[in-house]
């Protein structure tokens, strides 16, 4: 059998952890309404996306794409109902929204994953626990949005440096509002035909986008959990929706017109 035969795109493992499974619990236990119809929704298609994806990478890809909105949707639900009225700006009808705050998610994990950030399950108190290292010591402390801040002062609630250090990932406010719009098409163009043909995905790419969305996914989940949970509103959350209703408020909208060749390729 070939190495390329052998992959098994699968991210049994990530669901099957200990963390998985608080979020989970939690989630059940802390969100309520439409947050919650969301968290489990995007669990569900997280699930769905490792079951079929040995026999459909592209289906398997659409799952994937598709939690991971699900969980911006009960992110967002979270912090409206935790008296965050910044979510409301944020259209959970307009998949550039939302792939904003999918993007924006990323970038923070980023930033977390290069500090050397890593997050444990503390099963005497059941809660997760952040570790930190620090030259040769090793710190722990309660996980939460509270940890994290773009500013130096802590308690400001300014989005400017969040805005701006999200929007040098791509060199201009305006290909920022570019790549953010082509990742928003990006669940379409796993199931639509094009000029170049019909969609196609190898194994070792689908493996590669089911780790990203699941580790997206669930800290989202997350996220939302930990808002609902806030007895004051936090500076960080307000700063990230700040930023992320500024990168929205770019986007024109555009009346429908008819499919120039652009638009086809791109569907």
């Amino acid at each position: 059998m070939s190495h390329k035969m052998s992959i098994t795109p699968s991210i049994r493992p990530i669901l099957e952890h200990k963390i998985a499974h608080w979020l989970q619990r939690r989630a059940a236990a802390d969100l309520k309404g439409r947050a919650l119809a969301c968290a489990v929704n995007a669990r569900n298609f997280l699930a769905r996306a490792e079951m079929i994806a040995k026999d459909s990478t592209i289906v398997s890809y659409f799952c994937a794409t598709h939690a991971t909105e699900e969980a911006v949707a009960a992110f967002v639900s979270a912090c409206k109902s935790a008296g965050y009225p910044e979510a409301k700006a944020i259209n959970l009808r307009d998949h550039k929204e939302k792939a904003t705050v999918s993007a924006f998610a990323q970038f923070i994990s980023g930033h977390l994953h290069d500090a050397g950030l890593s997050v444990e399950h503390e099963p005497e108190e059941d809660v997760l626990v952040a570790r930190v290292r620090n030259g040769d010591a090793v710190q722990y402390y309660p996980f939460g949005l509270h940890l994290f801040t773009f500013n130096e002062d802590r308690q400001s609630e300014t989005h400017i440096d969040a805005f701006e250090g999200f929007s040098a990932l791509f060199g201009s406010p305006e290909d920022m509002r570019r790549h953010i719009a082509t990742r928003s098409t990006f669940r379409d163009k796993a199931l639509y035909a094009s000029r170049g043909g019909a969609p196609a995905m190898s194994e070792d790419i689908l493996v590669l986008q089911l780790q990203d969305h699941a580790f997206l996914t669930l800290g989202l989940i997350w996220a939302a959990i930990d808002v609902v949970n806030h007895r004051q509103r936090e500076p960080f959350v307000i700063q990230v929706l700040g930023a992320i209703n500024e990168v929205n408020a770019g986007f024109k909208s555009k009346p429908p017109g008819p499919c120039t060749d652009a638009e086809e390729q791109s569907h």
